[in-house]
């Protein structure tokens, strides 16, 4: 292999390795993944160092049909709601990234870094 191929296959190797471990979290020895619940992320992680919740708003668009005489009419409506949204943040330590879990419906939908820990 050349040395420009050898160079090649190790950037996409790291690039596939990194986009990976987006969908993870390392806790201790196990990793925590998208679509676990607050129970099995407790059970790896531990308790977070803070937590917050939103609501998320969703709309859904809800069609109504009417009769108005011989005519036949549809109405769309919308209905505004909103998702509760749980945020769990955890401290890694010194040197590290500040994790902040995304919940919905009891499962971790995204995981985000924030600031470096100093």
């Amino acid at each position: 292999m050349t040395r420009s191929t050898s160079l090649f296959v190790f950037l996409v190797a790291a690039f596939l390795s990194t986009t990976c471990h987006a969908e993870s979290l390392r806790c201790g020895g196990q990793l925590a993944h998208i679509g676990e619940t607050k129970a099995d992320i407790l059970e790896k992680c531990g308790d977070p160092a803070m937590t917050d919740s939103y609501c998320e708003p969703i709309a859904v668009n809800q069609a109504q049909g009417v009769q108005n005489g011989n005519n036949n009419v549809q109405n769309n409506i919308a209905i505004s709601s909103c998702e509760n949204v749980d945020i769990w943040t955890y401290n890694p330590g010194s040197g590290k990234f500040m994790t902040h879990l995304y919940f919905s419906r009891g499962q971790l939908q995204n995981i985000r870094y924030g600031k470096r820990v100093k």
